[in-house]
């Protein structure tokens, strides 16, 4: 019983050393951030992650781009002030799972089309989860932990495990409206341009020898940036990622979302 309590009060204890360390580092980004206004100064702060120390704690913190991934969101447009569907998103989708062999691909489709539409019809028997869980929230797909609900309830309609074989996290980014052409995935990157050569899109993304001003700016031809265009690129996007690793008597993590142009945390998890 002691060992039990005195661990529990160990656990609270780093959790709020955690805290306080994340909440420096926000104070940080705020006074230091102020200035970052194009890919250069973005690239910097990827490059050059924070260290904080005391007597007692070391901290390390690093960064990446929030928005390699495509967002789900995205699936809706608006069309003279009525939104719809984008065709486009829907052909991505369709491709992604396919590569990944997807039994019902139309059915995961049709889920996240039916979470982010404002009505409760169903496109397929199923599709509408706020129907039948009433802890999903119809709307928005914010975050990672509600993209995994929409493939958990798949998984439980379908006994189809190939879902989870689809690298999502390289995928999908939940906190940008376009990609970062500079940080994009080489996965995602591969799924839109599948018949580009593996040299090429390595070129891109892993062995990028410069910054890219927007799409045009790629070396790559004519009809595959316009590909590219349909999914909405841009050379610069102030959404980074933050992982901070405090070490003390063990190494415990904690990561964060953090938008550098409205100066505020968006996500955060501590573990």
């Amino acid at each position: 019983m002691v060992d039990r309590s005195s661990k529990e009060v160990e656990q609270k204890r780093n959790f709020v050393q955690k805290s306080l360390f994340l909440q420096s580092v926000v104070d940080i980004l705020r006074k230091k951030t102020g200035d970052i206004n194009s890919s250069d100064g973005l690239e910097l702060l990827i490059y050059l992650p924070i260290d904080l120390e005391t007597e007692e704690i070391e901290a390390h913190i690093s960064f990446d781009s929030a928005a390699k991934g495509i967002n789900p969101n995205n699936f809706l447009k608006k069309v003279q002030n009525k939104e719809q569907i984008d065709p486009e998103y829907v052909l991505l989708f369709d491709r992604i799972l396919q590569t990944f062999n997807v039994q019902n691909k139309e059915l995961f489709i049709a889920m996240i089309e039916d979470t982010l539409d404002k009505d409760l019809d169903e496109r397929i028997p199923g599709s509408e989860i706020a129907l039948y869980d009433k802890r999903f929230a119809q709307g928005s797909i914010e975050n990672e932990k509600k993209f995994r609900m929409l493939i958990d309830a798949y998984i439980r309609l379908t006994e189809d495990g190939n879902i989870k074989k689809v690298p999502w996290e390289e995928i999908v980014s939940f906190y940008n409206k376009q990609i970062d052409i500079n940080y994009v995935s080489p996965t995602l990157l591969r799924l839109m341009l599948p018949y580009l050569d593996a040299q090429v899109i390595e070129r891109i993304t892993t062995k990028r020898d410069r910054l890219y001003k927007d799409v045009n700016d790629l070396p790559l031809a004519k009809e595959d940036k316009e590909e590219l265009k349909k999914y909405g690129f841009s050379g610069f996007v102030p959404v980074v990622r933050g992982e901070l690793v405090v070490k003390q008597q063990s190494e415990e993590r904690a990561r964060f979302v953090y938008d550098i142009k409205q100066k505020k945390v968006l996500d955060i998890a501590i573990f």
